[in-house]
């Protein structure tokens, strides 16, 4: 493993916000390169080509610099073709690039105005947002693309039409990271709100969410069968989470985890969390970070052979796959084999870091940085391990988490054997906040009510109390019962139609105001005198 830094202004010195590496190798005259994309706080996408050398050396030329933009770039996704090039920026823009095929006549020299070796044109521009775009992930036909915003917002794209098809926003915060699943069945979200959402890519709700859960702890530990939150609040220290699936669509890894200690003494430990794509109610696996915060993640498109010197796997998988955490100031590299990771790249730059990108081949690791320059990570051929290439073909159903013990004893994982994903699936959490809430109301009132009233508010903090107390066995049965009530409609009168339950004490207490039909005031009085 090697890293180089290129010393040059990648954005005149500015922040570099996102990278990315275009899916093939292209070969020019025998001359292999990897293109990148890069987006900076100088309202420019730059491409370059990528070379590295025999002994591992890495260099990087600008063939083009694309000005379209006229805010912060944020993010920058090729399309899984590699044909088409999507970047989001501070001005609630999506811009779709495509590159000229067709061959240019190079100036001569002289010309000091030539800059572009390449030739890219604005295909498309998607609007629709109202604020600052943050991530993006496209589908794995290149069909589609999910963007996330400030505007407390995901909204999905049909790339070939042009426009939006869905807006999704059932959310109290900005959403900071998006991901598609590479099965194209879902879309995966992290905002500030604290929570993770899992949206069903046919009906576009959200399926299943989880801002609180009992995490994996060895037994003993403090926080042993506790549900506690497990992601940071709005007052991370970065404008991204990046979360990603891995490249068999099995895990969810997000980042921005926390893990808050029951003594307030004690200081928050940062760390990513792995779920299972069947449930979103515990995470499977707890990879701690301690004193940094991770912001981005992303998974190495290929897959690995299990070591047999290494560790009994904690996934049941055949294979091995490799993802990288950047956070804010170190790259760790994990495999789903083991629970410590496998590399570890710190101290290579002064500010925070911002995103991370592999080449096709997994040899080639790329991090941009707010200090204005990225760094390459090279390894060589077998580094990091054997290509597998047998059946690669994804479990139906949730790898389960291996019964190995760590090196004190302790079970690494707190979730059984049995993970029940079935019961999970069919529980639709977005079904019941509208369906459910719709046939509960209407037998408490005869008036109908709109969905954006207060059935989806209030199905949503009784959803919240099942998924967090389920597991747990009647630690605090009451606690449903005390959210079902009307007593706490009064708090919130202005959201929502209260039903049948709460207008019947209303009608009562107007009972008393028939004391004014009573003839007792006085300019009648005098009038029957005479």
């Amino acid at each position: 493993m090697k890293c180089t830094i290129p010393e040059i202004s990648w954005h005149n010195r500015d922040p570099v916000l996102s990278i990315d590496i275009q899916r093939t190798e292209k070969k020019s005259d025998e001359d292999p390169f990897w293109r990148l994309a890069t987006g900076g706080a100088d309202t420019h996408v730059l491409i370059w080509h990528l070379r590295v050398n025999d002994l591992g050396a890495a260099s990087v030329s600008c063939v083009a610099d694309l000005e379209r933009h006229q805010k912060a770039v944020n993010v920058v996704r090729f399309s899984p073709s590699g044909e088409i090039l999507a970047t989001g920026d501070d001005e609630s823009a999506i811009i779709l690039w495509k590159q000229k095929e067709e061959s240019v006549e190079i100036p001569s020299l002289d010309d000091e105005n030539f800059v572009n070796k390449e030739q890219w044109t604005v295909w498309k521009v998607l609007r629709g947002h109202l604020e600052d775009i943050y991530d993006i992930s496209w589908s794995p036909d290149s069909n589609f693309i999910v963007s996330g915003s400030v505007d407390n917002s995901a909204i999905v794209w049909d790339v070939q039409k042009g426009r939006n098809i869905s807006i999704l926003q059932d959310y109290k915060g900005f959403v900071q990271g998006v991901s598609w699943d590479p099965l194209n069945q879902s879309i995966v979200t992290l905002s500030t709100d604290r929570h993770c959402r899992l949206i069903d890519v046919k009906t576009m709700k959200t399926v299943q969410r989880v801002h609180k859960a009992v995490i994996p702890t060895p037994e003993g530990h403090p926080l042993e069968g506790q549900t506690v939150r497990i992601f940071h609040d709005d007052t991370f220290k970065s404008f991204f989470r990046r979360l990603t699936f891995t490249i068999d669509g099995s895990l969810i890894i997000a980042p921005s985890g926390i893990i808050e200690p029951q003594d307030s003494s004690q200081r928050i430990s940062y760390a990513t969390f792995v779920f299972s794509r069947h449930s979103l109610k515990e995470p499977v696996l707890v990879l701690p970070s301690v004193d940094e915060s991770t912001i981005a993640v992303r998974c190495c498109p290929v897959y690995f052979q299990l070591r047999e010197q290494g560790p009994v796997a904690v996934f049941a998988l055949p294979y091995r796959m490799i993802f990288a955490v950047a956070t804010q100031k170190s790259v760790l590299i994990y495999d789903t084999q083991q629970i410590a990771p496998i590399a570890v790249v710190s101290n290579i730059h002064y500010t925070r870091l911002t995103d991370v990108a592999w080449s096709s081949d997994g040899q080639m690791l790329v991090v941009s940085s707010t200090d204005g320059y990225c760094s390459i990570i090279h390894f060589q051929k077998g580094e990091l391990g054997e290509i597998y290439t047998g059946d690669k073909t994804i479990p139906l159903k949730s790898p389960q988490v291996s019964s190995r013990t760590s090196p004190e004893g302790k079970s690494t994982s707190k979730i059984p054997p049995k993970v029940e994903p079935e019961k999970i699936l069919e529980f639709d959490t977005d079904a019941m906040d509208i369906d459910i809430a719709e046939k509960i109301l209407s037998k408490e009132s005869e008036a109908a009510l709109p969905k954006d009233n207060a059935a989806p508010q209030l199905t949503e903090d009784t959803e919240d109390i099942k998924l967090i107390f389920e597991p747990n066995t009647c630690d605090v049965p009451p606690e449903p019962e005390k959210i079902t009530p009307p007593k706490a409609e009064p708090e919130n009168p202005s959201k929502g139609t209260p039903s049948k339950a709460d207008v019947i004490p209303v009608l009562s207490s107007r009972t008393p105001r028939r004391v004014k039909l009573i003839t007792l005031s006085s300019p009648k009085r005098p009038k029957e005198d005479l």
